[in-house]
């Protein structure tokens, strides 16, 4: 792969990106911005040759100097801007923190659910107010009602407030579309090696095709191992996608059948896969208590590893962090033995999630409050996304040509350099021809002009051939690498051609690559319109959003259409549309996460499985007997010792 991603392998909890907390004080002036984010989750500078660290730049852009300089016009004096920048393990830390008054923040990147939390419970403020806007994550976040942003903005939050009229506590509804701007997002999905040794004799095809499904991780023929997330969110998540599955392969039948349309799907996917009343929490329990028996155990952040090191061969993860392990375990500089992990989406459908940043209600000036949104639109920015993106190995909210000429570079197949000899290692020549003329075709130009995919156009390759000429009155051969003229071309190369699903022959293909949208092609086709689609300066009939890549591994329904459940690298970051349109948001539990809690607590009590449970009680009494020994042992010593004093 031609991507790198940069990895802060430890970070300190809290620190600022002026150097240091005690930094800033009264006296200097200076307008403090307070942020707090999750560990490993903006770009930092790792060498004296990279960029900064992205706060810094923040502190030292043209937007903040033209902010200062627009304060300095209305009276006000400041010796510049200075980020406080700190770190926080959980969202629910931070929820406590919010309840209790000790955090002080300006701007906190939660999760989708926590926001939602937050927001119902009155302690967040509007971002837009004032006047204000965000224009870069207007711009460059994608639009539209299939869109991630569409998903976020239309989550609701409850509020309880006293209506003056009714004399009573009502339920005003809100949406955080008003309360939070989009970070990073992804999927949760199963990695796995494919050639795990633990998995014994079973065809890595047979692997690949389990683990497209939930029950893998029931599976007794995976005993021991898995691992899964020490998470209660999402490991209740793994249970309600196995417990309903009946339920949710019912309603893909009806969509594909066109029983339902996808609105429908969608909402009656939401629906089961957001279930948390009481008894539906204890069938999930069921479930998960089984589970138990199958796992090699939980893991916080270590599973993406353990996969790398063959600890584990499946584990159930959050899409980033598979582009982590990917990345890894392929990487001869950092494994003995390179591996290609893959990365599932269950067919059925799983959990799409997205971090956000939101305003919590705290005590700030309005200069402050300006500033946050410098800093939001500052993050929007697609070059400083792209920044981002690059060094968390996750996938950013914003589009744009920069984050589009990234993704390109690191998957798209056209992107990369491409040997085209043939077997003699003679070089073939693209050119584009019509009825009267023809022209080289430059891919690398093609690329920067985001003319990418031309199949509008009739595409030949010129085969180079060898010819007698006279030289010198002597007749030599010679090799012709270039047409003479439109005849010379025709006569000397050849159309690759490909029939569509409607037997239409149609040319995709890149120099000497053949790109089939088809299962058994090594490329995939895949359109990301659905996320690029109106953050793009100049898209063209959405040719500038299709991607040919070998990331995706396609598979054939049992009548005969295919689509995607398992990916690598690129299938991680931009799953297709319809991977999406299966998948749901969790929402907040509200006052049933009592229930979930509760579950939670009387899971991991026990979450060790038998075989942990019983080795790890043979070590206990290993060592307690080894303790009595060497105790015994001590005590005959001291008594052969004193025996031997008394004999002399």
């Amino acid at each position: 792969m031609n991507k790198k991603f940069k990895w802060l392998l430890f970070t300190p909890l809290v620190f600022s990106a002026s150097g240091g907390l005690t930094s800033c004080t009264k006296s200097d002036n200076y307008l403090l911005l307070r942020v707090i984010n999750s560990e490993d989750y903006i770009y930092l500078q790792e060498d004296d040759e990279e960029p900064e660290d992205l706060v810094i730049q923040f502190e030292k852009s043209d937007a903040v100097a033209a902010f200062l300089e627009a304060k300095e016009a209305d009276g006000k004096h400041y010796d510049g801007v200075r980020v406080i920048y700190d770190t926080s393990d959980t969202n629910e830390t931070l929820y406590s923190e919010l309840q209790t008054g000790k955090s002080n923040y300006d701007l906190m990147n939660v999760s989708d659910y926590m926001a939602q939390k937050i927001v119902s419970a009155q302690m967040a403020v509007p971002l837009y107010q004032n006047g204000l806007s965000i224009p870069n994550y207007e711009q460059f976040s994608s639009s539209g009602e299939t869109s991630i942003k569409y998903r976020l903005d239309n989550i609701e939050a409850v509020q309880k407030i006293y209506d003056e009229n009714e004399h009573r506590v009502v339920n005003h509804v809100v949406k955080l579309k008003d309360y939070a701007v989009g970070y990073m997002w992804g999927t949760l999905g199963i990695l796995f090696n494919p050639e795990y040794p633990g998995f014994g004799d079973i065809p890595s095809e047979t692997v690949i095709e389990d683990m497209q499904s939930v029950e893998a991780f029931w599976d007794t023929k995976y005993n021991s191992t898995i691992s899964i997330k020490n998470s209660m969110r999402d490991t209740y998540a793994l249970g309600i996608l196995y417990t309903y599955r009946g339920e949710f392969q019912e309603l893909t039948t009806k969509y594909a059948n066109n029983e339902i349309n996808l609105e429908e799907y969608k909402a009656q996917f939401d629906l089961i896969f957001n279930r948390c009343e009481e008894n539906q929490v204890n069938e999930v329990k069921e479930s998960l208590e089984s589970l138990k028996k199958n796992i090699f155990g939980l893991e916080v952040d270590s599973g993406k590893q353990d996969i790398i090191t063959k600890k584990i061969g499946i584990n159930l993860a959050w899409s980033g962090d598979a582009v982590y392990s990917m990345d890894q375990a392929e990487d001869p500089n950092e494994v003995s033995e390179p591996i290609e992990l893959c990365y599932a989406v269950p067919e059925l459908g799983s959990n799409v999630w997205m971090d956000t940043w939101i305003m919590p209600d705290c005590a700030r000036s309005e200069d402050q409050y300006e500033l946050a949104h410098l800093f939001l639109d500052f993050l929007s920015d697609p070059a400083n996304a792209a920044q981002n993106m690059e060094y968390t190995g996750y996938t950013s909210f914003i589009g744009g040509d920069d984050i589009l000429s990234l993704v390109r570079e690191w998957y798209d197949v056209r992107a990369e350099e491409v040997s085209y000899t043939d077997e003699d290692e003679n070089s073939y020549s693209i050119y584009s021809v019509n009825s009267t003329d023809y022209a080289l075709i430059d891919y690398a130009d093609c690329l920067a002009d985001r003319d990418t995919v031309r199949n509008d156009e009739e595409l030949v390759y010129f085969i180079p051939y060898e010819e007698e000429v006279e030289q010198d009155g002597k007749l030599v051969t010679v090799t012709v690498e270039e047409p003479k003229d439109l005849e010379d071309l025709l006569a000397n190369s050849e159309v690759l051609m490909i029939e569509d699903g409607e037997g239409n022959e149609v040319q995709k293909f890149y120099r000497d690559l053949l790109i089939v949208n088809d299962v058994d092609s090594e490329y995939e086709e895949v359109d990301l319109s659905y996320f690029f689609n109106g953050t793009l300066d100049e898209l063209q009939d959405n040719i500038d959003t299709v991607f040919y890549s070998d990331c995706y591994l396609p598979y054939e329904n049992e009548d005969g259409t295919h689509n995607i459940s398992v990916g690598r690298q690129f299938f991680c970051q931009y799953p297709t549309e319809e991977t999406l349109n299966r998948c749901a948001v969790m929402k907040d539990y509200g006052e049933n996460n009592k229930y979930v809690m509760k579950m939670w607590e009387n899971f991991k009590s026990d979450a060790l499985p038998t075989w942990a449970t019983t080795l790890f009680v043979i070590i206990i009494v290993s060592g307690l007997g080894l303790i009595a020994y060497f105790v015994v042992n001590s005590v005959l010593k001291k008594q052969l010792k004193k025996k031997r004093k008394e004999n002399k």
